[in-house]
């Protein structure tokens, strides 16, 4: 006699897909940020998470993001650093706002993976995309945080 099962078969759907979900989400950090000075109606959102090859992922988004040229002072450039626990402050790379034919989107993502595990992250403002170090001009720093 074979088994029946008491569940239709969209009920196993139902509970599958949030399972699911949730393993591919669990391996991913969520980074928070407080509201920035800068650009106060900006809306940063990050993940980092470590790949099986022991590198990190780190992707950026920041909704409602003015160009680096209507900051005071004007700058050119948005830079992404990271801290990290052995190596320091490290470049990551330029964030660019996503810009249409005739205005600002107000939108910029970035994503990169690194070898260097992250413990901050920081955006600046830079004047050029050639320096070695943050200058001054923080738009956004997160909180410190650790991977799971």
């Amino acid at each position: 006699m074979r088994p029946t099962c008491s569940y239709p078969t969209t009920h196993w759907k139902t509970f599958l897909f949030p399972l699911v979900l949730a393993a591919f989400t669990a391996c991913a950090t969520k980074i928070t940020f407080p509201v920035s000075r800068v650009v106060p109606a900006a809306y940063p959102e990050a993940k980092v998470s470590k790949t099986k090859e022991g590198t990190y992922t780190l992707y950026l988004s920041v909704s409602q993001l003015a160009l680096p040229e209507r900051l005071s002072p004007p700058k050119q450039f948005y830079l992404v650093w990271i801290d990290t626990p052995d190596e320091g402050i490290q470049k990551l790379g330029e964030m660019i706002n996503n810009t249409g034919i005739f205005r600002n989107r107000g939108k910029a993502s970035f994503e990169v993976t690194t070898l260097y595990r992250p413990t901050r992250i920081l955006v600046t403002a830079e004047n050029s995309l050639d320096v070695s170090y943050p200058g001054t001009h923080v738009v956004f720093k997160s909180r410190p945080f650790e991977l799971r």
